[in-house]
């Protein structure tokens, strides 16, 4: 996991849309990728062909876990234990909490395992858990588990590198976000934030506190120039519904989230719906407004972006530092009434929420 110098790869597997952007202001939309005719006479688009590559990819990830389930219940304890290890850092790494439950579930019932591994259990079981839509169990399962570490004769929870515990937490995180469960978010992560004794992990749930606590209320002021050289205000769209997008040229769920915001964009655009995406590239180290201005335009052409985009800047036009945005990609909802109603939405609920704030 990487900040905002800057980019957080969200856990799931980012599928797309595959349908074309819809036209607007009567102007015909080209279609983002080429399609492919294969020999069965079958129309695919280099995108349909990925979608169908990560779904037999994790198809193959879902069979090491199993078999390497099996493995564990035939090995001694110690080698057990390992392999255990093993199932649950594939799980983090390939977003597969469910499939893995079982196992946690049996490693939290032996005292078999080691420490380190009975713990990382829990862990896959909370996020499990919340997969199931049990968010107050999900909850309690927390407490429970940081109840547990305090009262274990060793300062803290068993160690476990930063990097797995962030991805943990960002799956938690996510789980409960598209969810819209924002207030069980607040309580997951307040209660972390006071407990956990690891810099990052504390680091990480300040951040998204941040974030959460301005749901409900009104917006950071926004104002900048957009590539076309147009002023962009937020308070200028009071009475619309807003989503401001984060992202970077360079970072992959960047570019893949276009296409499913393009959608969105065209179906509810009529009803008051209004993206403006801010650029994040002058984050790069040594970057300036006017060295990555040419890719962002670049960028913004090749994916046929049909809404304004400003460059985040310093000082007053450091959208992202009003936002609280630490890591990418990212977004917030604004309602009509100019106060933010969601953060984070993905291809899985973005159409949904959208719709919903739109209604008359």
């Amino acid at each position: 996991m990487r900040p905002v110098q800057w980019v957080l790869f969200p856990l799931a597997i980012w599928g797309s849309i595959a349908a074309s952007a819809r036209a607007q202001d009567d102007q015909p939309a080209a279609p983002p990728h080429p399609r492919v005719i294969t020999p069965n006479g079958e129309v695919m688009s280099p995108r349909a062909i990925d979608d169908d590559y990560n779904r037999q990819l994790l198809g193959l990830e879902r069979q090491r876990l199993e078999r390497l389930a099996k493995l564990a219940s035939r090995q001694p304890a110690k080698d057990a234990s390992a392999t255990y290890e093993q199932i649950f850092r594939l799980a983090v790494a390939n977003n597969l909490f469910s499939e893995a439950e079982p196992v946690a579930d049996q490693v939290i019932r032996s005292a078999d395992s080691s420490p380190t591994v009975r713990f990382l259990a829990h862990l896959v079981d909370l996020v499990a858990t919340a997969d199931r839509g049990a968010f107050d169990e999900s909850l309690a399962t927390l407490r429970g588990i940081l109840g547990e570490a305090k009262k274990a004769s060793r300062p803290g929870p068993p160690a476990l590198d930063s990097a797995l515990l962030l991805d943990l937490c960002e799956a938690y995180y996510q789980r409960l976000v598209q969810a819209s469960q924002l207030s069980a978010a607040r309580n997951a992560f307040e209660l972390l934030a006071k407990e956990t004794t690891n810099p990052a992990v504390k680091g990480y749930c300040t951040n998204r506190l941040h974030r959460l606590e301005q749901v409900g209320k009104p917006a950071p002021p926004l104002e900048g120039t957009d590539l076309d050289g147009k002023r962009v205000k937020l308070a200028d769209l009071k009475g619309k519904v807003v989503l401001i997008d984060f992202w970077a040229s360079w970072c992959l769920p960047s570019a893949e989230e276009l296409d499913w915001l393009g959608q969105v964009h065209a179906d509810q655009s009529a009803r008051g719906f209004q993206i403006i995406g801010v650029n994040l590239d002058a984050a790069a180290e040594g970057a300036t407004h006017d060295s990555i201005t040419p890719n962002v335009r670049r960028f913004v052409l090749d994916h046929n972006v049909r809404w304004p985009v400003l460059i985040n800047g310093p000082g007053a036009g450091d959208v992202a530092k009003a936002f609280a945005i630490a890591d990418i990609p990212a977004n917030v909802l604004i309602g009509r009434d100019g106060k933010v109603i969601h953060l984070d939405l993905t291809r899985r609920n973005l159409a949904e929420v959208v719709a919903r704030a739109c209604a008359p």
